[in-house]
Order: C-alpha cells, then structure tokens, then sequence
C-alpha cells in the first residue's frame, strides 16, 4: 500500500477511535443474531431539512442521525450525551459525472482539465475537517479491488490552463472564455446539476466550489441546485452536462461493469457518462467474465487505468459510515463492514435492534421512528433507484445470500444452498451454471409460498422486459430450469466468478406481478391487495411490511408476521 494512503487511512481510523472513545459508554449491545425482528414497527418520517433530522434526533423522534457527514453535525452530535457514535469505513464514491454524448463535454482535453480544477482536499478539509478520504480512482481505497498505481489530476488550475491552451482552448480576453476550437465560438454555459442545499448542502456547496474553480481558467462552469427527483429524471433521460452525486458500492468490483460499459448506455440505465470505449468494453467483458480472482483483479486494474484517461467521472472522496444513535431508545444495532450502521444495505441492523427501558435494557417490540430525508418516488421493485427509495423496500425485500456482517462472507438466506458449476452453451463453449436450493417453509409477507417458481418467474420477467436497473444481473441469463418447486438451475452465457450475485435481486411475487401489463407504470404501493383487506401489493419476503405511504408526512412498515426468521434458527 502506497505511503499516502497508508497515511490516509490512518487518519481516518484515528478520528474513528477518537470518536469511539470519546462518547459516553453506550447501553448494552445485545449480541448479534440472525433471526428477528425485535420491533413491532417502524414509523419513517419524512425530513427533507438536514437541520430539521437534527432536531428530530434531539427530541427522541428519531432513534438515529446518520449518513453524518458535515463536520459541524459529527461535532455537535459527539457532545450528546445520549448519542452512541458509529464509524465504519465504506464502499461509498462521491463523483460528479460528465455527460460525453454530446459537446462540448465530449472532449476527453476538456474533461481532464476540469479534472485538474477540483481541489478534492480542500473539499475534504473544509467542508468536512478532513472526516472524509480522498479518492482519485473508480474504487475505493478500502475494497481489495483498488489500484494504488492508477494516475491522478492534481489540483493545479496553471496545469489545468496549460492542458486547455496546447489543445487549442485559448482564452478570449473580451469575454474570459474558453474558445472551442471545434467551433470557433466561445465555450457555452456548462451546467452542473446537485441536490438543493435543503436536501444535501454539503453536495450543493461541493458544486458551487467546483464551477466557481473551473471558472477561474475559463471555463463556463454553472451550478445549478435542483430538486432531487427531478434530476434523476434528467440523468435517466440523458437530459444533463454535469451532476454531483453519490454511489453505495458493494465489496465487488463488477460497479465498472455497469457503470462504463457501453451495453448500459440505455435510457434509465447505468452508464450515466455514456462512454463508449471498445478498449474498455474488452476489458470489463474480461472482468465480467473472470473465471477467477486473479483475473478479476487483473482486470480491475487494467479497467480502472483506461478510466483515469477517459475521465467520465471525477472521483472526489470515499465517505465513511457515521451514524450517531440514541442509546437511550434502542440499543442492537450492528456495525457492517463497508456499509455502516443505520445503511440500507446493512440488513443485521434491522434485524437486531431493538427498544430499551429506562435501565438501557433491550426489551421486545414497539414503535420506533426512523427519519427518511427524502421523498420516496416510487416504490415498484423494478423501478426504483434512489436511496431514500431502497431504504424503504429493503426492508421489506431478502435475497437468496447475504454477506456476513464483519467478514463480508456469502451466507445462505433464502436459499439453503448452491452449487457452482458449468455447462455447454455450444460446441467448444462453456458457460456457469448455478442451481439454487431454496429454503422451505418461507412466506411472502400476504401468505402465499415462496418457491423456486417466483425465482424462475423473477428473472424470466427481468429479462424479457429487458428492465434497465437489472440489465447487469439478467444480459448473461441463457435460461432459468425449474427442476422442482425448491431447486432452480440458472444458465449463463460466458463462465464468471460474478455469477453468483447476480441473483441479488428483489424477488417478485409472482401470484402478483404475473397480472402487471406494464411495469414502468405499476404503482405497487397505490394498488390494493387483491385478497387482503387494508394491503396494498408491495408484497416481499423481508423482515416488514409497507403498510402506509402518505406522501410528505411519512412512511409506515410493520412487523411481517410471516417471516421466516422470527425465532431463532440455525443458518
């Protein structure tokens, strides 16, 4: 590990320790289980206002703050004396992303200029006093996929004009402008998009600094703060120069498959930038399809070399997980390594936290409010993209695996079991072929079984409807067998170590979603239950249920009464 980083991390865990060891001892953690959940509901209210979440967490209307990330808030937050302070460091990337299918943003020169205006530590010293991590390449510092030797931009706005005037960007005195060569005419305004300073301030004021930089050698850099779903709707419709945003990766590098590859260059796809490279192309089907870890690695380096040249993001920071709870409400939440406490992503948390009395005592069942700061757009399974969307039906969906919450290690979930294994797609061709050996006696949360028939049906519909947000799980499906009502074999075009995750899917219902005509505009969480009185048909497998959705007020789930981990049972 190179000396820099080495230092980085340092740092990092030293803030981490100093704000472990600097809080008030916490209530007694329960021990860590796989079965649950302890509460009987969960009262999400929505909170658009970064202060306002504050407040919330003040009063005990919220058992937790997280996602911290201004430094004023993790300051504040450390001085409580109620609040327990969690650190884990992420799979997390803050980028601002170009929009290369049209000019003047096309121009690999001009990308990599701008690149070379953004003073990322400076970002991260004051706007966040250094609580964040630098990152320069397309994966983070923490995941064992990351490549020390990939080139950076450093921040210097004399190499950034440099860059601009050998490419034939000269400055137009009159007007303080780039002029393009490729028209003769001075460079347009080049918006970039960010979440309001209401909704993610810090990301807002990431973009001012940026386009104010970028402006001092020239370049027409505008920030534009927009409310949150309205640019999503403009980066699924291409509609966009520029956008700060941010992503929650997994402990697999297979993000660059789907980030970059020009296959996902559709409409509500992945590859937002819109690169077309074939030399990239190349190498990320060489990383899609490694048959081993070692290739998968050689492959990750290589994709990640070809990324620093093309430029379709600018890697700002890695974000630690910083969530501050309320150790005198719950106590049972669980630390996940690369993912933190109070994420979406971490399902242990959701399974073991739980109320405590007035003696710091976990006691079983209750209420407990868990503030959403956003508007939900759409709760549809197929469709749903945002965070604020997945931290409500990840809570009511499970997968056939899931990963150990300290060692990231694949555990059996739905599924009992699997087998790896291969198969002839055609003469002198191999392909992966996974059988999975789902788990009996599991429920969807209206009752009805959940077999190896609504995994067939999942994928079959995933496919068929070439669905945008799972065209990387479904493009190498060949085939799904159903060889009985628990064993399901799937087939796969090429042979890859990934395979196995692409079953990670939000399983749907298929007593349910075999009668959608049109998924794009199913709305699960308006339609009532066919046959249950007072549900709706966002019908899932997971630890709750989503009873109630009032648009700006909140969000309500409860206890799913058929869930199969209730009580305790042997994995």
């Amino acid at each position: 590990m190179p000396r820099k980083v080495r230092l980085m991390l340092g740092l990092v865990l030293a803030v981490a320790m100093a704000i472990g060891f600097m809080g008030v001892p916490a209530a007694a953690q329960v021990q860590f289980e796989a079965w649950g959940p302890h509460v009987d509901e969960i009262i999400m209210p929505i909170i658009r206002e970064q202060q306002a979440r504050r407040i919330a967490f003040e009063r005990g209307e919220s058992i937790v703050w997280s996602g911290l990330t201004q430094p004023a808030d993790i300051d504040h937050a450390r001085t409580l004396p109620y609040a327990d302070m969690r650190w884990t460091l992420g799979f997390h990337m803050f980028y601002t992303c170009f929009n290369m299918r049209k000019a003047p943003l096309d121009s690999q020169v001009l990308r990599q200029a701008i690149a070379h205006t953004v003073d990322r530590d400076n970002i991260i010293r004051t706007l966040f006093k250094g609580y964040m991590m630098p990152m320069s390449s397309f994966v983070p510092q923490v995941s064992p996929f990351f490549n020390p030797d990939v080139p950076t931009y450093e921040y210097s706005l004399e190499k950034a004009a440099e860059v601009l005037d050998a490419a034939g960007y000269k400055l137009d005195p009159a007007t303080g402008t780039r002029i393009d060569p490729n028209t003769g005419k001075p460079l347009p305004d080049i918006k970039l998009m960010t979440p309001t300073y209401e909704v993610a301030a810090t990301s807002a004021e990431i973009g001012k600094i940026i386009s104010e930089s970028a402006r001092k050698v020239g370049i027409p850099l505008v920030h534009e703060p927009t409310d949150f779903n309205t640019m999503l709707d403009k980066i699924d419709y291409h509609d966009f120069d520029m956008y700060c945003l941010a992503w929650s990766l997994s402990k697999n590098p297979t993000h660059l498959v789907s980030f970059f590859h020009s296959r996902n260059d559709v409409e509500a796809g992945y590859n937002n930038p819109g690169i077309r490279n074939p030399e990239l192309d190349r190498i990320l089907d060489l990383l899609d399809s490694a048959p081993d870890l070692a290739t998968a690695k050689e492959a990750a380096d290589a994709a990640q070399l070809i990324l620093a040249r093309e430029m379709p993001y600018i890697p700002l920071y890695s974000r630690p997980y910083i969530d501050a709870f309320n150790k005198t409400l719950v106590t049972g939440y669980v630390d996940m390594a690369g993912f933190g406490a109070a994420s979406y992503n971490n399902p242990w948390t959701l399974l073991n936290i739980r109320r405590v009395d007035r003696n710091g005592r976990p006691i079983e069942g209750g209420t407990i409010r868990w503030a959403l700061s956003e508007e939900p757009k759409n709760l549809n399974y197929a469709v749903a993209s945002s965070a604020y969307e997945w931290e409500v039906l990840n809570k009511t969906a499970d997968g056939l695996i899931i990963s150990h919450p300290e060692t990231l290690e694949d555990m059996p979930w739905l599924a009992e079991k699997w087998d790896v294994g291969v198969w002839e797609v055609e003469p002198g061709k191999q392909g992966t072929v996974i059988t999975w050996y789902i788990r009996k006696g599991v429920k969807w949360s209206d009752g009805m079984p959940f077999s190896g028939e609504d995994v067939k049906f999942t994928i079959e519909f995933l496919k068929n409807n070439q669905v945008p947000r799972y065209l990387p799980n479904t493009e190498h499906i060949v085939k799904v067998e159903l060889v009985d009502q628990y064993t399901v074999k799937v087939y796969f075009d090429n042979v890859s170590y990934w395979h196995i995750y692409n079953a990670g899917l939000a399983f749907l219902a298929k007593h349910i979603w075999e009668k959608v005509e049109d998924y794009r505009t199913f709305e699960p969480w308006n339609e009532p239950h066919p046959t249950i009185k007072g549900y709706n048909q966002v019908v899932g497998t997971g630890p709750f249920i989503l009873k109630d959705y009032v648009p700006g007020e909140y969000v309500r789930l409860v206890k799913n009464p058929n869930y199969w981990r209730l009580n305790p049972t042997e994995l």
